[in-house]
């Protein structure tokens, strides 16, 4: 989509000066973004705008002026038949990143334009990807207590702990902690390469999925974050985001409330990649090859 010379200008969003160079990041963000629906859509995928991204559409009809980056949420199902997709028909200047493309564990994906810098970890190798991106996260079943137990979102759990914390977990089952999975199971996934455990960890979910009538990001919801009902996402609205729409939950007011609480009252924070060094018009690559950023 063609962008409006104003679009790039300077300006005042709720009292926050948005500079010229992150509306060029936005614009960015946003091909990514019109990048990303048209796949969705070709293959029939369902996706929402999520998280701050969706509290932005809703209340400022676009970016949140401190934030700078977008969020989309995929139930597992097409999250999964997404990555194989991917894998398939994307090519440069699109990079679909996630545990099984670059080096990095991630429990999400990465949609990036590597012909753009958004460097987070400079001390990585060149090779790893770091150009501007748009975040794809999956939403999967969490125990509700009544459809899916607790129980399940232990072994959940535990199998990420398996990823993210093998040391811990070893530690737990020397020490005869009790634990949802058996320690034999454990010390087995302890054994497999770390991306084997990864695809253990998601085939555990696909097979979980459809089962609660609440889901989340499984990252957000260990860390204790509230899951979001599944109802929330059975009806698709369009909403405005700066210069397009954007498919949301119609249940989109409930979802924001159980997230954010008092969500039309602007509290400007530190966005979640404070310190990002970002360059909308040279590649990672031409930064990475330095001796730093």
């Amino acid at each position: 989509m063609q962008f409006e010379d104003k679009f790039f200008e300077a300006e005042e969003r709720c009292g926050y000066h948005v500079s010229a160079k992150m509306k060029k990041v936005w614009a960015v963000e946003l091909n990514l973004l019109d990048y990303f629906d048209k796949l969705c859509r070709q293959y029939n995928l369902r996706y929402f705008i999520g998280f701050g991204s969706l509290l932005g559409a809703v209340r400022h009809r676009g970016f949140i002026p401190w934030d700078d980056d977008i969020d989309v949420v995929m139930f597992r199902d097409d999250y999964e038949k997404l990555k194989v997709i991917a894998e398939e028909v994307m090519e440069f200047p699109y990079f679909f990143q996630n545990s099984y493309t670059d080096t990095m564990i991630w429990a999400f994906t990465k949609l990036r334009d590597s012909r753009t810098t958004a460097i987070e970890f400079p001390d990585f190798p060149p090779e790893f990807h770091q150009g501007i991106f748009i975040d794809i996260f999956p939403l999967d079943d969490v125990p509700d207590g009544k459809y899916m137990k607790p129980i399940v979102g232990e072994m959940q759990r535990e199998i990420w702990m398996s990823i993210v914390e093998p040391e811990r977990l070893k530690g737990f089952i020397d020490r005869g902690q009790p634990l949802a999975l058996q320690a034999d199971i454990l010390l087995e996934l302890l054994r497999m390469p770390i991306r084997e455990r990864m695809k253990m960890f998601e085939d555990f979910n696909v097979a979980r999925f459809g089962t609660s009538s609440r889901v989340n990001f499984l990252t957000d919801h260990f860390s204790g974050f509230a899951s979001m009902p599944r109802a929330c996402f059975t009806d698709t609205v369009y909403l405005p985001f700066e210069n397009r729409m954007v498919p949301a939950p119609a249940a989109y007011d409930s979802l924001l409330s159980c997230l954010y609480g008092d969500y039309m009252t602007p509290a400007q924070i530190p966005n979640m990649h404070e310190g990002i060094f970002l360059d909308p018009d040279a590649p990672y690559t031409q930064y990475m090859k330095k001796e730093g950023v």
